[in-house]
């Protein structure tokens, strides 16, 4: 006579289903990141002009965005061993193909930002109203006209790494949770410890999340124009962290978007008579570009897992 276990022949608990609430639950997650981290920004600042009124407002931007940069990372810290792309993979692994791929993507911002100049110079002038009000925020920002030392610093380095720990880290993160909450199930179950455990995510699902964590990037910077160019970028640094595993690689690509502004007030006199054949130009570079990314970051996972799994820093 067979004796049975109690509970052997028990059909498995069906996944849990997760509805809509789910996914307005995250959605408003990472809404309510950006929120944090604007008001974290507005913050400091006042709080730092409060304390050192004697200082010039270009450096109490940079304190505040150093203030922002700290929180960021903070909170991406406490994310990241969860994070849903966190186990994924890590491309290159080679040290050889990661300096070229940090070179690829210098290269790279340079020639995104000449494109997306163009564009501006060409189509802001058939929105009057549009182009008054952008060139005066930036006006007001201290983009405009030369930059000092301490405001290109904060505008290429502090600002950009802020940036990507913030949405390409927290707000990406919380997106993935609202499109794949059966990634983390699988990671409790089959990881060691609580770690995530290394298993793909839907690439449908992932673009509906960098979608939606571009389009808060977008709504993050408060006005129609940058918002449409930050939605366009927001994407491409997405797909940059997915394919590499890693956030200081689109962190590395936004620095030199931003950083390159400086290289246009050079430029722009020279442009004057060839804006179209320089746009079409800077567009087949930049498409060729993205390619090479694409190809050195197209490595077999397998060749990369050592590297994802002893790589603990926190870009």
């Amino acid at each position: 006579m067979n004796v049975g276990i109690p509970g052997e022949d028990r059909e498995p608990a069906a996944p849990r289903r997760h509805g809509a609430g789910h996914v307005a639950k995250w959605l408003l997650a990472a809404l309510g990141a950006a929120l944090a981290y604007l008001a974290a920004q507005v913050a400091a600042l006042v709080a730092i002009e409060l304390a050192l009124p004697a200082w010039d407002a270009d450096g109490l931007v940079v304190l505040a965005t150093a203030a922002s940069l700290a929180l960021a990372a903070l909170w991406w810290r406490r994310l990241r061993p969860e994070a849903r792309l966190r186990r994924e993979v890590a491309c290159p692994s080679r040290p050889e193909r990661r300096v070229l791929l940090a070179g690829v993507l210098l290269v790279l911002g340079i020639a995104l930002q000449v494109t997306l100049s163009i564009v501006l110079t060409m189509v802001l002038p058939l929105f009057p109203d549009v182009m008054e009000f952008y060139l005066e925020l930036m006006e007001l920002a201290g983009v405009s006209g030369q930059l000092d030392l301490v405001t290109f610093v904060d505008l290429a380095v502090l600002a950009p790494a802020a940036e990507e720990l913030i949405c390409r880290g927290v707000i990406l993160e919380f997106c993935l949770r609202a499109t794949c909450p059966e990634v983390a199930a699988v990671g409790r179950l089959e990881g060691e410890k609580g770690e995530v455990a290394r298993a793909a995510v839907p690439t449908a699902r992932f673009w509906a999340a960098n979608v939606a964590q571009a389009l808060v990037f977008a709504l993050m910077h408060l006005n129609i124009v940058q918002g449409a160019y930050a939605f366009a970028l927001g994407l491409l640094l997405g797909w940059l962290v997915r394919r590499t595993g890693r956030l200081r690689y689109a962190a590395l690509l936004h620095m030199a978007v931003n950083g390159a502004s400086v290289l246009m007030d050079v430029l722009d006199p020279l442009l004057g008579d060839v804006l179209v054949p320089t746009l079409v130009v800077g567009g087949v570079v930049t498409v060729a570009l993205v390619w090479a990314v694409a190809r050195l970051t197209a490595e077999p996972p397998a060749d990369a897992d050592a590297d994802a799994d002893t790589d603990t820093d926190t870009l």
